[in-house]
């Protein structure tokens, strides 16, 4: 995959992959989605994504760019406060509005930083489409606020589990191609020893 990385990046990147993987799930098989279940999966779900970006910038200090890290930490803990903030209050409009915009500032951060990083930090190179995703289920969240009362939470949740969903075969792509090229880079280094 092009520039070798000390550390494994593809954890992070397959955590988060998970996460999301783990909310579309959700969002697909939930039958008659409460304002409650919207409230509180989608928070988990922003939560744990904050916790994925953060532990993504842990690893991105290494990369040589020193935007890198902070805007992902700024990222994670958008991502960790409206978490928070629409588990609690538990409203559509909440939802739609701040969930939305954690999802377009990530998105944001995301394209920045592909445009920026993508040479030089191998998991930016997926940005480009995991922030497009963010940003346009962001902007569509509002949107979805114009259909009648009885359908928000529903059509809340299959926008916002559409994207993850997204996102979730992406990175799972990304992370299980760069575990495999971790492990080719250790088996080959493990038999030029055994060699000399």
């Amino acid at each position: 995959m092009g520039v070798s990385h000390p550390k494994a990046p593809w954890v992070p990147i397959l955590l988060r992959s998970a996460i999301a993987a783990v909310y579309g799930a959700v969002t697909i098989f939930w039958q008659e989605p409460t304002v409650a279940v919207l409230a509180v999966a989608g928070g988990i779900y922003l939560v744990l994504t904050g916790v994925s970006v953060w532990r993504m910038s842990a690893l991105a200090k290494t990369c040589g760019v020193a935007l890198v890290p902070a805007a992902l930490l700024a990222a994670a803990a958008v991502y960790a406060v409206v978490g928070v903030l629409v588990a609690v209050v538990q409203s559509v409009q909440v939802f739609a509005y701040a969930a939305g915009a954690a999802l377009v500032f990530g998105g944001v951060v995301e394209l920045v930083l592909w445009f920026r990083a993508r040479k030089l930090f191998v998991p930016a190179r997926d940005w480009l489409i995991t922030g497009v995703v963010g940003i346009g289920a962001g902007v569509l969240l509002p949107v979805f606020l114009a259909l009648p009362d009885g359908s928000h939470a529903q059509a809340l949740l299959g926008v916002s589990g559409g994207a993850a969903v997204i996102t979730a075969v992406i990175l799972a792509i990304s992370g299980l191609g760069l575990r495999h090229d971790a492990s080719l880079s250790r088996d080959s280094m493990e038999a030029s020893k055994a060699v000399n």
